[in-house]
């Protein structure tokens, strides 16, 4: 019988505030769309993509599994990386921990979300910095980005120089429609939300 594993993309970023849970939903929604079986892997204590799911209930296109400590998300993408899921998301909490670690280990794509502000770039390069010496892919996109900013060519010349990941070419802009998503099922084929759906659809290319 064949097998198929499931992608497996964490969502990594030491600075708190910067999106993490909102960029796994909409993956997760978008990719939905899009077709492929998702699985979301909460291992946030704070539990924010857990009660985004419990706030929709049985209308959510995927489930959404809380796992805060490194034994349950070990065992449950052990369990679950299998041909039941396309891509399996893991949200993780802020800071360098040990379940971030494993968050990082189990991946196939350390995908992070940051701002272009000078603060935004710095918990950034020190995201990075702390994936010196592994192996694990990493992406980096730019998300709440007002593209008429100075900051966000800054950004791209800088990340796009660095030698440990790569940049998604999608941009997520600053936009009303994203910050109203959270607890809903977006309609992810809108215009204002077709930057998620371009992101999901640069990730699949890229496995």
């Amino acid at each position: 019988m064949l097998i198929f594993m499931a992608h497996i993309i964490s969502i990594i970023q030491t600075k708190g505030g910067t999106g993490k849970t909102t960029t796994t939903m909409m993956l997760g929604f978008a990719l939905s769309s899009l077709g492929d079986r998702v699985l979301v892997l909460d291992a946030d204590k704070q539990r924010s993509a857990s009660d985004w799911a419990a706030a929709v209930e049985k209308d959510m296109p995927f489930p959404t599994i809380s796992t805060p400590t490194d034994r349950t998300l070990k065992t449950t993408v052990n369990r679950s990386n299998n041909d039941d899921y396309d891509f399996i998301l893991i949200d993780t909490p802020p800071g360098s921990n040990s379940i971030v670690e494993s968050a990082s280990t189990c991946a196939d794509l350390v995908l992070i979300p940051s701002g272009v502000s000078p603060l935004d770039m710095e918990r950034t390069q020190a995201t990075l910095d702390s994936f010196e010496g592994t192996e694990t892919p990493i992406a980096v996109v730019l998300v709440n980005v007002d593209k008429r900013e100075k900051l966000l060519t800054k950004a791209q010349a800088s990340l796009t120089a660095h030698t440990r990941a790569a940049l998604a070419d999608t941009i997520i802009p600053t936009r009303s429609a994203t910050r109203r998503v959270g607890y809903t099922i977006p309609n992810i084929t809108t215009k204002p939300l077709q930057e998620w759906l371009d992101l999901a659809k640069e990730l699949k290319e890229a496995f």
